[in-house]
């Protein structure tokens, strides 16, 4: 009796049934709720599984184009594959972009052991405005007063709470961190923040008593100065209303100047330095906004504003095209068709079968073979021919299913960056879909417009595993889709452009891991060859005005001063036409292009693929250009 009732108690428990798996979701939007209209935003869900394990995928479905964009709108999706063990929670990060809010997000757990969906409405989470983030163990002490102010809006949120992704910063215009380690970042945390810096994001790190957090590397990496102590000063800001009483007792931090520009001193101490990050900037303001008594300064709102001003790019860089017509040009070259096309084999086939049959003839002619033995011969090679050439070229000939194109313009971004504009056009000779493998650091991934009803746009789908974004694509037999992608990347190429004395001055140092080919620079009066220079080397060319090449012609708008040279012939006709039509497009009015700038431009040697399709089936045909355009200064500051 004694071991029946163990016994009869685990039949009891084995045959009860296990919990239902049931799956709870909570979605976090944007920056606690806020986001900026038109840009990436975070979006955080949370799943919570209330029984048995679950092994599914997690879906966030938006919606793009619509009337304002053109065509009619239809969802992106969004996928990772999850699972969850019984009684657990994990938090799955994505970064999306929807064209319209007037649909809700949609959030969808799909599994054999149970599914959830969730919907949400955007239209009460979005601003108009770039957002401004507060990072501070404090909370955010220096902004408290600006928020009644101030037409940003500005979000307090944790160290922890930045994501992962620099496409995810895109609606923020300002960073501040007050009083602030940055040891618990990670290192994807970290490459986000360096990205979206050199994007032309702008950090503004507002010292504090704890001087000792400022001198760890995580965060002195981004100061332009060097902190050595804490101590007081008497700090006079100069201008503004407000302004005119010194604050005397300011804790302020001492520091030395390793780079960028002081703008402000206290009795000789720089408390306000800025220095550049790629296109962004880096601003420091040595002394304690959030303690007394510079915390209870009636000037300590306008000098914040000051720090968190709107800015806008002084020189933006103008962007590549990359259209159809783009691509038609690239389809129908010869360059392009012997690509996908078996044009060399085929014209030998031809002409040997034709070989064949010319020897059968002149054997007749001359009486070798009779004329029953001359049919059978040509009926037999026509035969063996039609059943070789079915094998050979039913199977492409030794040519691919596809030809995957990158055309990426890698422009100078200051501080051993660049901004790399891509365009991809993926073709394909046999029906199916496709999957582009993105790594990280980029910030802008686009599908273009389907050129016809033949595209399914709605299948299109991102799926995020293992840190690579992958695309999903689908593309009919003979047809082609676009995409365009833009990533800030470091590349080992430094270039400096002045003028001095009525001459273009150039440095350029190559230190990267590609040889340049084909250079040229141009400005105003100014049009000259360069040649190669390989990886390693580095060039200081003085070039005077009137160093043009013969047959390079122009065409100036009117009462512009063009100085792009029009009449350019590269080794590869692939370059002429993507430099021509894309790189620099013939209708460009931007004053980049045009006047008071100088512009020096190189192709990359054997450039590296950014962009793995995931079929071996698919060729990759990359072509880079590496450009710089800097302002020249207009002749009365000369």
């Amino acid at each position: 009796m004694d071991r029946l009732l163990p016994a009869c108690l685990m039949l009891g428990l084995l045959s009860f049934p296990a919990p239902a798996a049931e799956i709870r979701i909570e979605p976090r939007i944007g920056f606690h709720g806020v986001f900026q209209l038109g840009r990436p935003f975070p979006v955080a869900v949370t799943l919570e599984s209330v029984g048995a394990p679950a092994d599914g995928v997690l879906e966030i479905e938006v919606w793009k184009r619509g009337a304002v964009q053109g065509g009619a709108p239809y969802p992106m999706r969004y996928r990772r594959d999850v699972f969850l063990t019984a009684r657990s929670r994990r938090t799955v990060q994505f970064t999306v972009e929807p064209d319209l809010l007037s649909r809700p997000l949609g959030i969808r757990f799909t599994s054999a052991a149970a599914s959830a969906s969730r919907e949400v409405d955007l239209r009460r989470h979005f601003s108009p405005a770039p957002v401004i983030l507060s990072v501070g163990e404090g909370g955010a002490v220096p902004l408290a007063a600006l928020t009644a102010s101030f037409t940003n809006r500005i979000v307090a949120l944790g160290l922890a709470e930045l994501p992962p992704e620099a496409r995810a910063l895109s609606g923020v215009s300002h960073l501040v961190l007050y009083d602030q380690s940055l040891r618990e970042l990670s290192r994807v945390q970290l490459l986000a923040l360096d990205a979206w810096l050199a994007a032309g994001g702008r950090m503004v790190v507002i010292g504090s008593l704890n001087f000792k957090l400022y001198q760890e590397p995580q965060l002195e990496r981004y100061l332009p100065v060097r902190v050595t102590g804490v101590g007081r000063t008497t700090f006079a800001p100069e201008g503004g209303a407000g302004a005119s009483a010194a604050v005397a007792g300011a804790w302020v931090q001492s520091a030395t100047v390793l780079r960028g520009r002081v703008l402000a001193r206290a009795q000789g101490m720089p408390v306000l330095v800025e220095s550049d990050w790629g296109r962004g900037k880096v601003v420091y303001l040595a002394l304690d906004a959030g303690r007394p008594p510079l915390a209870a300064w009636s000037g300590l709102p306008r000098l914040v504003q000051g720090l968190l001003a709107p800015y806008g790019e002084d020189n933006p860089v103008p962007r590549p095209q990359w259209n159809e017509a783009v691509f038609s040009r690239l389809l129908l070259d010869p360059w392009f068709v012997a690509s996908y096309i078996p044009t060399r084999a085929l014209f030998f086939a031809i002409l040997g079968y034709l070989a064949v049959l010319v020897a059968l003839v002149r054997l007749w002619q001359r009486r070798r073979i009779a004329w029953p033995a001359l049919a059978a011969a040509s009926c037999g090679w026509a035969l063996c021919a039609a059943v070789g050439g079915h094998l050979y070229f039913g199977r492409g000939g030794g040519k691919p299913d596809g030809v995957l194109i990158e055309a990426t313009v890698m422009d100078h971004a200051g501080d051993g960056y660049v901004e790399a504009q891509t365009g991809l056009a993926l073709f394909s000779t046999q029906p199916r879909e496709l999957s582009l493998g993105f790594g990280h650091g980029w910030l802008e991934l686009m599908l273009l417009a389907a050129p016809g009803p033949a595209h399914d746009d709605r299948s299109v789908a991102y799926r995020h595993d293992g840190g690579v974004t992958r695309v999903q694509v689908p593309v009919p037999a003979w047809g082609y889709r676009l995409l365009r992608a833009r990533a800030m990347e470091r590349m080992g190429v430094s270039t400096e452009i002045e003028q001095r004395d009525g001459q273009v001055l150039l440095t350029v140092r190559n230190q990267g891991a590609a040889d340049l080919a084909d250079c040229h620079v141009a400005a105003p009066g100014v049009d000259a060859r360069l040649g190669d220079l390989p990886r390693g080397a580095s060039w200081t060319k003085r070039v005077a005005p009137g160093a043009e090449i013969a047959g390079n012609a122009r065409d100036p708008a009117p009462g512009t001063d063009a100085i792009l040279p029009r009449g350019l012939a590269f080794r590869e006709r692939a370059h002429d036409i993507l430099f021509h039509d894309s790189f620099f497009p013939r209708d460009a009015t931007g004053a980049a292009w045009r006047g008071r700038a100088a512009v020096f431009f190189c192709w990359i040697g054997n450039p590296r693929s950014r962009v793995e399709p995931g079929d071996p089936g698919i060729l990759v045909r990359a072509h880079a250009l590496y450009r710089a355009i800097v302002a020249l200064p207009v002749p009365e500051e000369e």
